[in-house]
């Protein structure tokens, strides 16, 4: 009985409509090309599910038209781009996003929820706020400030990031960070209410990225990710010159020659994959008994959530946002910023395949009891009840 009249309340309620600004610049069809489609919609397919309507707002064209309308009808999409000008200057095309509020004004009306999809872009999801008056939701995989400052940048980039973050925080009215360190940088930097600030780590769908029974690459470790100094790819090749451990790196970037320079000086075998679709990831992730992230710094990553969630021992630098996902010696290995401490905790694992089981298992149990596609889609769903005034 209880059950049946909270079955017939959730099919009584108004469905939301949320609207989410995409990436600035980024695209359906950017998001194909690099194999991530299928991950970025999930979520939205799943609220879908629950009584929301989406609607995403991309910075596409003509080339969305046959992606948007395999996504229909679950998600809507509106190319922007179609609409304003595409100059081919980037300054320019900045300077026409701000248009698009204005040529897109009748969907913004019937949304319930605006949101963005991170921060880069997050002006025109205020200009829109400013037009509706609805409530803006404003979503950080990573904070874009933090970023910025750990990266070396200054002069007018590091200001013009850190005004558009006061700026879009300023105007949200609901924060959600991927991870803990990210909350209390915008809390400190941004003078921003620990109250108007949710955690939502990145979800992962465990049922697709999760353990198989495939043969393993012995003597081989795994990365996945950017080729960029902040994968600190250079001291993970140091580490293992002298341990004959070989390095297969699943990414794309511009350190590529520099680093297959340096694996030939230092005699370490790696192998460059490239870039690999999102869907071909598990099988990948499964062939290898141990994944590594070197970083100096990341936000919730998501490459180390879905190893973890693959049932792999995984092994990360004690730095902000690896640390707070990997539970040392219990769901996997911490290693200091030091290559012959890397070194050592590398070989350990490779060493001990009872160890590698063990790690394994309490990683999966971690992402399976705290960071599920259905355990985030509930979270976002309670977002948009509580910013909507709408009874959970």
């Amino acid at each position: 009985m209880v059950q049946s009249m909270k079955n017939k309340q959730v099919q009584n309620r108004k469905r939301l409509h949320v609207v989410l600004f995409l990436t600035w610049d980024v695209s359906l069809a950017l998001w194909q090309e690099k194999g991530l489609l299928q991950r970025e919609v999930r979520l939205y397919q799943e609220l879908s599910k629950r009584g929301v309507d989406v609607t995403f707002l991309s910075w596409g064209g003509a080339e969305d038209k046959a992606l948007a309308e395999s996504l229909a009808p679950a998600i809507r999409t509106v190319s922007l781009y179609n609409y304003i000008p595409r100059p081919k200057n980037k300054i320019l095309r900045g300077l026409c996003s701000l248009l698009a509020p204005f040529a897109v004004r009748k969907t913004l009306k019937t949304a319930d929820i605006l949101k963005t999809n991170q921060m880069w872009g997050g002006w025109v999801a205020v200009l829109a706020k400013m037009i509706t008056r609805k409530p803006l939701m404003v979503r950080c995989g990573f904070e874009l400030y933090d970023f910025t400052v750990k990266q070396g940048h200054k002069g007018f980039r590091r200001f013009f990031v850190w005004c558009i973050s006061r700026l879009t925080y300023g105007a949200a009215d609901r924060i959600c960070v991927a991870a803990q360190e990210d909350k209390d940088f915008v809390i400190e930097h941004f003078d921003q209410k620990a109250a108007k600030i949710a955690l939502h780590p990145n979800w992962i769908d465990a049922d697709i990225f999760a353990p198989m029974d495939r043969p393993q690459k012995d003597k081989r470790v795994l990365f996945v990710g950017r080729l960029s100094a902040q994968k600190n790819l250079e001291m993970l090749i140091d580490a293992l010159a002298g341990t004959g451990i070989t390095l297969d790196i699943a990414g794309n970037g511009e350190l590529r020659q520099a680093l297959e320079k340096q694996a030939t000086e230092k005699k370490v075998s790696v192998n460059f994959l490239g870039s690999v679709p999102n869907d071909r990831l598990p099988e990948i992730y499964n062939s290898y008994p141990v994944f590594i992230l070197p970083s100096h710094y990341e936000g919730n990553p998501k490459t180390l959530l879905e190893a973890m969630s693959c049932g792999r021992a995984v092994i990360g630098t004690d730095v902000p946002g690896i640390a707070s996902v990997i539970h040392n010696g219990d769901s996997g290995l911490l290693c200091a910023l030091d290559e012959q401490e890397m070194r050592v905790t590398i070989t350990r694992l490779m060493g001990d395949a009872d160890l590698q089981k063990r790690l394994g298992q309490k990683a999966r149990q971690q992402i399976l009891e705290n960071q599920t596609l259905d355990r985030l889609a509930s979270m976002e769903l309670a977002c948009y009840r509580e910013l909507t005034g709408q009874k959970i």
